[in-house]
């Protein structure tokens, strides 16, 4: 293995300490219906993990999301109840989550990869992305210098999903 340097964002932050502090939330139909982004974004079977905007561009970003939301639930009131509802259902509470993820560190992992052996990969890689690096290419590239499928003996693992793209991306050159 080649040493690399830590990958830091603009802050200065590097991923390790956000992947300490990094709360890691089972993406279950639950949280899926409660908050119907989350479900819509992971809908791609390549999805292991997502999180949101970490920090200040969170905290602004949900702010303006749940502004939005109650904005068009008031402009809505004449439809009836539905309407209204149906608003902040979808924007505020995908601002809700943005928000409360801002404040610490969020991961949320598909259901079936909470318990496989891969989830630190999936950690690590989240926490990449909250430190402020968002091109999956720069990631990958220093997932790729830390790990191999020969290292986390992924080969003919049985316990891997056969569609999990962790193996696959970590063989790629």
């Amino acid at each position: 293995m080649k040493s690399v340097r830590p990958l830091r964002s603009p802050l200065g932050d590097d991923w390790q300490s956000l992947e300490a502090g990094m709360k890691v939330i089972r993406l279950d139909a639950r949280i899926g219906a409660l908050v119907p982004l989350l479900a819509l974004t992971s809908l791609s079977r390549s999805t292991r993990g997502l999180s949101l905007y970490p920090g200040r561009t969170g905290l602004g970003l949900g702010a303006a999301l749940m502004a939005a939301s109650a904005a068009i639930a008031y402009a809505l009131l004449f439809t009836g109840p539905l309407a209204p509802l149906v608003s902040i259902w979808i924007l505020g509470t995908a601002g809700c989550a943005m928000v409360v993820s801002s404040l610490r560190p969020t991961a949320f992992v598909k259901p079936i990869c909470v318990r496989c052996r891969l989830l630190p990969v999936i950690r690590e890689h989240e926490a990449i992305h909250l430190a402020g690096v968002s091109s999956e290419t720069a990631v990958w590239d220093s997932m790729r210098a830390r790990h191999s499928s020969v290292s986390l003996s992924l080969e003919g693992d049985p316990s891997i999903c056969s569609f999990c793209p962790i193996p696959k991306r970590l063989a790629e050159h």
